[in-house]
């Protein structure tokens, strides 16, 4: 891995008396040398209202799963009604046939209730025991079409912090109706992974070949960014803008404020988009507001947030409209996939206060918020996430 960090704000110079900024931050990884070990957990709901077609195909992607695995690759099945069945206790790839793997999905039958929360602590045990070589990508793919029998989102808020820190990320899907959305957007950015909603049973398959395959391109798994910040200065509004947009609460030690970031994907570039408050300095001074440094795999990549304090009316008037337009534009798409939509309209209305109707980040947003409102989960879940002008998504 060759990262680089690459740093911007929207206005490069202030007045002495400070000014709040909006700041962006790139993460290139560079271009993977080794392939990591996968280790999958799938975690399945076998519930009743899975019943069907739901648990067919969940059996199907599964087995799709297979055709996907290396031998040094390791694969555990947990399944959970009102209790949890382990299918497949981690094993292997490579020490297990097919045939084997195949008989193991036959222990997983719908009924009874829904006890989610003890199916992903099963799930994430699983891994937590299998070795770690610093180059193993440990994904849980949880699939559930319900509400957990006794917990909300607070308590898989607290579960998905452990796994996290256990270097385990989590893919999570919601297909239906009836599962608590807040709970599988919740679990997904918490633990630095991904949350989405299936439309329809035969979408199962794509959701865990997916997420398998690009276990298979991690280039660091476990990365975070350290904001060292100078004194009097302020970090607020942070977001991860890709490879889906969600809300961050960093965390502080002493005074470098850490955003923990999704894996590290094969030449796959990350953004972090924040508000950062520039204090009241001297005019000339150019300061360095934080000092950013990536950690990835024991690498490091460095760069820093500066701005040049000044009175001159020409460079005080100097604006990068990029970067307010990507903050705003991940602060609309991360309100759509909760289907805030009337806080998205209210910051649309902002953005073309400021920068005008006719723009074409604005116009992007009044679709997706018109998408949303006409539509349902599914279209939440596809707002979070960068649309080219093919339409398709990365």
């Amino acid at each position: 891995m060759t990262a680089n960090v690459v740093t911007d704000v929207n206005r490069p110079s202030v007045p002495a008396s400070g000014a709040k900024l909006t700041a962006e931050i790139e993460v290139e990884p560079g271009q993977q040398t080794a392939r990591p070990t996968r280790q999958i957990a799938l975690c399945i709901d076998a519930s009743g209202s899975m019943a069907g077609d739901d648990i067919e195909r969940a059996r199907a992607g599964a087995e799709w799963v297979f055709g996907l695995l290396e031998d040094d690759d390791y694969l555990s099945i947990v399944a959970f009604d009102t209790e949890v069945t382990v299918a497949l206790e981690a094993t292997r790839w490579g020490g297990i046939t097919r045939d084997e793997a195949m008989d193991c999905l036959d222990d997983i039958a719908a009924g009874g209730g829904t006890d989610m929360y003890s199916g992903l602590a099963v799930a994430a045990d699983s891994l937590d025991h299998l070795p770690n070589d610093g180059n193993t990508a440990r994904r849980i793919l949880l699939l559930s079409d319900g509400k957990d029998n006794t917990n909300g989102p607070e308590e898989f808020e607290a579960l998905a912090r452990e796994i996290d820190e256990a270097g385990i990320r989590i893919k999570s899907a919601g297909i239906g109706e009836e599962y608590r959305e807040e709970t599988i957007r919740t679990l997904g950015s918490t633990a630095r992974g991904e949350w989405t909603h299936l439309a329809a049973p035969g979408d199962i398959e794509d959701f865990f070949g997916e997420a398998v395959e690009e276990a298979g391109t991690v280039v660091a798994p476990d990365a975070q960014l350290e904001l060292d910040v100078a004194d009097g200065v302020e970090v607020s509004e942070v977001y991860r803008a890709l490879p889906q947009t969600q809300q961050v609460r960093p965390g502080w030690r002493d005074n470098s404020a850490v955003v923990k970031l999704p894996d590290l994907l094969d030449r796959e570039t990350q953004r972090v988009v924040l508000k950062i408050h520039a204090p009241q300095n001297e005019v000339g001074e150019t300061v360095t507001l934080a000092d950013v440094t990536l950690t990835a795999s024991g690498e490091t990549a460095t760069g820093e947030i500066a701005v040049e304090y000044t009175d001159d009316a020409e460079k005080l008037g100097e604006h990068n409209e990029e970067v307010d337009l990507d903050h705003r534009q991940t602060v609309i798409q991360t309100e759509l996939g909760k289907g805030n939509v009337a806080e998205a309209q209210t910051q649309i209305e902002r953005m073309t206060q400021i920068h005008g109707a006719d723009t074409r980040a604005v116009k992007s947003a009044e679709r997706q918020t018109e998408m949303v409102m006409e539509g349902g989960r599914e279209e939440q879940s596809d707002a979070t996430k960068i649309v080219t002008d093919e339409g398709i998504q990365k």
